[in-house]
């Protein structure tokens, strides 16, 4: 399988309001189970992320209901990854037939996501086509019209709060300083079809610790000091 290109960490590390204790990263891997599992019970990763947004105001001051943008990124294009092209079924013209188009995510100035596509534009309509080349639109929304839906190919969990084997020994009590978050946190590979089953794309996104960029919620008598 072809290496997959990594987020930038100047695009997601940010200062977290985090602490290395045990109550927050019961708290953090809690939500993080959250967000996989959000993310992986629906067709739009768009939406899923717009709705985190909103319910972690996650926007700051833009509006209440904030939009999430693509911000495209000058990448050439690579092959289609074994492990999804397999499940294109690619016209006669083979892998010269995909179009790529690389992203990153964008709630306010958080990057939330860096996401590659591969898709056929024969499937799309010339305006959805137009709108993929000319604008910021993420390809979830770009497409809706045509009803897709989503097959996972691949999860991977990037990141754990918690230490391995941490249900059968006792938690450690950390450090209480700030809690350094690695970049990456959650990685999905997906095909979406069209109604009648013929595959239009295949994606691989890769989710950043920025959404979590939000303080954590108040405990009683200062637990998150244990």
């Amino acid at each position: 399988m072809q290496k997959i290109r990594s987020v930038s960490p100047s695009a997601s590390a940010l200062p977290s309001a985090w602490r290395d204790t045990a109550p927050h990263r019961l708290m953090l891997t809690a939500l993080l189970n959250m967000l996989d599992n959000a993310l992986l019970t629906t067709d739009s990763a768009t939406r899923t992320l717009e709705q985190w947004c909103r319910t972690h105001h996650l926007a700051g001051g833009t509006p209440a209901a904030p939009a999430v943008r693509a911000i495209l990124v000058d990448t050439p294009q690579r092959p289609c990854p074994d492990s999804l092209r397999v499940h294109l079924a690619l016209p006669a013209q083979g892998e010269k037939a995909l179009r790529y188009r690389h992203v990153r995510l964008m709630c306010g100035s958080l990057v939330l996501s860096d996401a590659e596509n591969w898709y056929l534009p024969e499937r799309l309509t010339a305006k959805m086509n137009t709108e993929l080349e000319t604008t910021d639109t993420p390809f979830g929304r770009a497409i809706a019209d045509l009803a897709f839906t989503r097959q996972l190919v691949v999860a991977e969990r990037l990141w754990s709060p918690l230490p391995q084997g941490w249900e059968n020994t006792p938690i450690p009590a950390g450090t209480g300083e700030t809690l350094d978050m690695p970049p990456q946190t959650l990685r999905h590979q997906a095909v979406l079809h069209q109604p009648d089953g013929l595959p239009l794309s295949a994606v691989i996104e890769t989710y950043t610790s920025a959404a979590f960029h939000f303080p954590p919620p108040d405990m009683p008598d200062d637990q998150t000091k244990n």
